[in-house]
């Protein structure tokens, strides 16, 4: 994407892509804003946990309403620590970087991230390690009711961080849960003529009742030790879900991250966490003036939203049934409503409906009298009869029923 100076008022969507494990997980913050000159920001995400995996780091652009998210493709990329050990990531997709092979941060070492642009912009940050080591303790699940007065489950935690002053804490989390369709059938609709409109049944060949749907966070949760003896914060809120809410319809899990944080994240995360509540300054400022730690070598004049870090990482899992909380009570409302449409085996109607995929087969029925019979199909709408509009129908590894 060129930049271009722009007089008249636009949405413009920072990429952030801080939240979704991370706060850099695709998260993007649309803001009005008269801006005389729109300026391209390069967005880095290089979070390096403790956790033995394959690594990601992500690089962007910011962009303008209307445009394709600029992801910065063909950059060459690496991470180093002090006893030699180089990481390459290689572009799994655009924008995308993941290490070769799987690893983890060690507690003691330093790492450097060095990434080249394919414009010969160089970028570096580091060494920087980890500060601290830490343990989510527990996981807290409790019914409770919310500074708004609303009625619902909070989950909490209690966690430590080994060191010996302040340290920072910052929690993500990932929601998976059942989501299963109001109605079943074993059938699905086929078009078997459009001209004259006829439509038939067929055997349903996958799973449709029972599906799994994800979440990531989305917002910036920080806590700090300080003014603590023990370093341990307990009973710190997460995320509080209405009793009524569409996740808790069915069984639901939670998997909770604590990340301790050096002062410089924390630093980086607070500020970012202070501009995305802003309201009054967004049509006078980009989020440039937020420091980061990656800088380039040959290019003074380029802007970096980004940060290199480098973080423990404790996490643990939760399943929670509504009914242990809310006995006797009724369920949350499907995510939207149902309703149930018949039409004649051979409507237009219908067979537009099933064309454009709006709608499925629930069940059948005849009116008339042979040898007039005329077969009348009901239908609704398709997440309510398939979950996988909605969800996956593969469970997950972790699922427990």
């Amino acid at each position: 994407m060129k930049t271009t100076q722009k007089k008249t008022k636009k949405t413009i969507f920072l990429v952030f892509e801080m939240i979704l494990v991370s706060f850099f997980y695709y998260c993007t913050k649309p803001f009005d804003a008269t801006l005389d000159d729109f300026e391209d920001i390069l967005v880095v995400d290089a979070f390096i946990t403790s956790e033995i995996k394959q690594q990601e780091i992500k690089i962007s652009r910011t962009f303008l309403d209307g445009e394709e998210v600029n992801q910065e493709t063909g950059a060459t990329v690496a991470v180093s620590d002090n006893t030699g050990a180089l990481f390459i990531f290689n572009e799994a997709q655009p924008g995308t970087y993941v290490s070769e092979v799987p690893f983890g941060a060690i507690t003691g070492l330093a790492y450097t991230l060095n990434i080249d642009l394919t414009s010969g912009t160089r970028l570096q940050a580091g060494p920087v390690e980890i500060t601290s080591e830490g343990s989510l303790d527990e996981l807290l699940v409790s019914k409770n009711i919310s500074e708004t007065g609303q009625e619902g489950i909070s989950i909490a935690v209690d966690g430590t961080s080994g060191g010996s002053s302040t340290n920072f804490f910052r929690y993500d989390y990932v929601e998976t849960f059942e989501v299963v369709s109001p109605f079943s059938a074993n059938l699905d609709l086929v078009v078997v003529s459009e001209d004259p409109p006829v439509l038939g049944t067929i055997a349903k060949t996958k799973e449709e009742r029972v599906c799994y749907r994800t979440q990531f966070s989305n917002e910036i949760t920080l806590a700090s030790s300080e003014g603590i003896s023990n370093n341990r914060i307990q009973g710190f809120e997460i995320v509080f879900i209405p009793k009524n809410d569409f996740s808790i319809r069915n069984r639901y899990s939670i998997l909770v991250n604590q990340y301790i944080q050096s002062p410089i994240a924390n630093t980086f995360y607070q500020n970012l966490k202070d501009f995305s509540n802003l309201t009054t300054l967004f049509s006078q400022t980009q989020p440039g003036f937020i420091e980061g730690n990656i800088t380039s070598l040959n290019n003074t004049n380029l802007r970096i939203l980004g940060l290199f870090e480098v973080a423990n990482v404790s996490s643990k899992r939760v399943f929670i049934d509504r009914a242990d909380f809310f006995p006797n009570e009724r369920e949350p409302d499907f995510i939207f409503e149902c309703s149930l449409l018949s039409f004649p085996f051979n409507s237009s109607a219908l067979l537009r409906l099933i064309q454009n995929g709006s709608h499925k087969y629930v069940s059948e029925d005849f009116i008339g009298f042979p040898p007039t019979t005329i077969t009348v199909f009901t239908v609704v709408e398709r997440g309510c009869v398939d979950c996988t509009s909605l969800g996956t129908n593969v469970v997950p590894d972790f699922w427990e029923d």
